[in-house]
């Protein structure tokens, strides 16, 4: 006897074919689950203006929440950098299941004909709403104008091939679920821009009294995704960080365990506190991020998060 469970989702066209694929996995994994996609517009998608007055990159998770809470729909999918570190999760919710982490670079897009800057880019007009991206191009390229850019990623893209923008910088996750990478005219290694915490994660949230009955879900997680999820998360949280503040934060695997960096920007990108640190194994990865996050805070990060 088939099972079907009802997965809910933004309904932004790359959310859906990002719940599309979730939906493959599980349904290859698990012979007797039939997984239903639905597509919703969160408050992030519906409203126009700045995110601070609704809650932040929260508006985009917290519709989902509710639908869980409701039992509208019985699992949701999520995009990791979307949840933020300065709100409690909710006690009836869980995070069960993390996916093989995508590309967590960040990708620069000219405009057709225009190459990547020099550190003099004066004039050019970039589109980001980040303020980690813009902190971390404004310290890169000098004189560049770096201004808001809101909206899923076809959005930007039509925005930047109407001539409004001299080019824009995206996740090269995004891109890749979109199959646009070939429209990247250069992506920044961690080294030059340090991505966002959880970038190029999705992972699957359901109601914490659900975890036993829905334990086929934990066959599909990432262990190694979890692990840097875990560490990012931490350092995240010890922080108190939300989409408005200029916080990076990446964890990857090494030859002797775990590798991890942290930083935290002043909007212009004139001030950076910068943290690195390594764990011999993968055992507590909260641990080595909470590490950090102390350790910048210890540093004054708490004065330039103030500043968002």
């Amino acid at each position: 006897m088939s099972r079907t469970i009802i997965l809910g989702t933004r309904s932004s066209p790359m959310a859906v074919a990002v719940a599309q694929q979730a939906r493959s996995l599980i349904e290859r994994q698990h012979h007797g689950i039939k997984v239903e996609v639905r597509g919703f517009a969160s408050l992030g998608d519906r409203v126009p203006g700045d995110l601070k007055v609704f809650g932040g990159k929260g508006a985009f998770v917290k519709d989902l929440e509710d639908r869980l809470l409701n039992r509208e729909i019985d699992c949701a999918i999520h995009a990791l950098k979307d949840i933020p570190g300065d709100i409690a999760p909710h006690p009836d919710l869980v995070l069960c299941s993390f996916f093989q982490r995508s590309d967590p670079r960040d990708a620069l897009i000219m405009r057709a004909g225009l190459a990547a800057p020099g550190r003099d880019a004066e004039g050019l007009v970039i589109g980001t709403t980040s303020p980690r991206r813009q902190a971390q191009l404004r310290k890169m390229h000098e004189g560049m104008n770096v201004v808001a850019l809101r909206g899923n990623v076809d959005s930007r893209l039509h925005k930047l091939d109407d001539k409004q923008l001299d080019g824009i910088v995206v996740s090269v996750a995004g891109l890749g679920y979109l199959n646009a990478l070939d429209r990247i005219t250069k992506i920044y290694e961690p080294e030059e821009m340090l991505p966002a915490v959880g970038q190029g994660v999705l992972c699957l949230q359901i109601r914490r009294e659900d975890f036993a009955r829905c334990s086929y879900l934990r066959t599909i997680n990432s262990e190694t995704t979890e692990i840097m999820a875990k560490a990012e998360r931490a350092m995240l949280e010890t922080l108190q960080g939300n989409c408005y503040s200029a916080i990076a934060g990446y964890c990857a695997p090494d030859a002797s365990g775990l590798k991890m960096a942290g930083a935290v920007f002043s909007p212009d990108g004139k001030i950076q506190m910068k943290c690195e640190s390594r764990q011999p194994d993968s055992g507590q990865p909260e641990q080595l991020g909470r590490g950090i996050g102390e350790q910048l805070l210890t540093l004054g990060a708490r004065d330039l998060i103030g500043l968002a």
